[in-house]
């Protein structure tokens, strides 16, 4: 009798989750919708094969708007479900706006979460990317962003790129909605005859490494308007072209579980935020700081705004 060979799962840790909230969500971690979005995705990436140098996908947490009585009962429904870009188009008055960003509280509870994860010794844990560094973008009428790059006062870089081929999966999840974009991040120059500049903003960045992924908090502001900020969180998964890259064939079980790993953090990002009598199987002492604004004022804000014009 033949004995049939197991197969093996793929090589992708299992624990690769933000841990201070996978503890709190663990119960929840694999709703309907996440095959939806990995459909989406692994389509996007095979019809794209030969650009994988270029792929970035990467989500960013935020709140969709609604105009129009077609789409304001949207608002209503509690239940996480997609939004097709296609209820845009089917009636003038009838659109969708994705605001990215946060409000201050909740991206500093998230920021201190991940902090003190960071802080944990071992394997597959939240590695914390120094130093951070501030961003001066320049917007262009042609889609392009010119960024200089600064650590401290001293300029370290400076990039330009125009995003091609974009697909956004747009997921409206009762108030923590999110918004996943796959698309070709192009490196370009600058063309003084055509390119004109559309706007100015200045950014402050913190980033933190977990296996596949990158977080990053940052605090941005209109360069003409120095009393708007923006508190904008992102996941991005940036080492999945180095992987598509190393293989000769598209290994579509492997890249399906980072993607699901990947679904998992965003949601596990926003469940800092979550009420504590929501929280499964934790301990009173594993909670994040409910920080009061004076405490986030007081350790957070001036810290950030200082560094964010530092370039000036």
């Amino acid at each position: 009798m033949i004995k049939e060979k197991k197969e093996e799962p793929p090589s992708v840790p299992s624990n690769i989750i933000i841990k201070s909230a996978y503890e709190q969500t663990k119960e929840l971690l694999r709703p309907r919708y996440f095959d939806e979005i990995i459909d989406q995705i692994v389509q996007y990436i095979k019809e794209h094969p030969n650009h994988y140098e270029n792929l970035e996908i990467e989500a960013k947490l935020g709140r969709f708007e609604f105009k129009g009585d077609q789409v304001k009962v949207l608002e209503k429904i509690n239940e996480t479900f997609i939004i097709h870009d296609n209820i845009k188009t089917s009636n003038p008055d009838t659109k969708f706006f994705f605001n990215a960003g946060i409000p201050l509280k909740d991206f500093f509870l998230i920021e201190s979460s991940l902090d003190k994860e960071s802080m944990i010794e071992g394997k597959n844990i939240v590695k914390k990317i120094e130093p951070p560094k501030t961003y001066k973008d320049i917007l262009y009428t042609t889609n392009k962003r010119q960024s200089l790059i600064y650590i401290d006062v001293k300029k370290v870089g400076e990039e330009i790129i125009r995003k091609e081929n974009k697909k956004n999966i747009n997921v409206r999840n009762g108030g923590y909605d999110f918004r996943i974009t796959c698309c070709e991040e192009i490196k370009t120059e600058i063309d003084k005859k055509k390119d004109f500049i559309k706007s100015e903003r200045d950014k402050f960045r913190v980033s933190y490494q977990l296996s596949y992924f990158r977080i990053d908090l940052t605090i941005s502001k209109n360069s003409k308007n120095d009393n708007e900020y923006a508190y904008e969180i992102e996941i991005e998964l940036n080492k999945l072209k180095t992987e598509l890259l190393r293989e000769e064939r598209l290994d579509e079980k492997k890249i399906r579980t980072i993607l699901d790993r990947f679904i998992q953090n965003i949601m596990n990002l926003y469940s800092v935020l979550l009420p504590k009598t929501f929280y499964l199987n934790s301990k009173k002492e594993n909670y994040p700081n409910h920080l009061t604004d004076e405490e986030i004022e007081s350790k957070y804000g001036n810290y950030f705004r200082k560094n964010l014009t530092k370039n000036k």
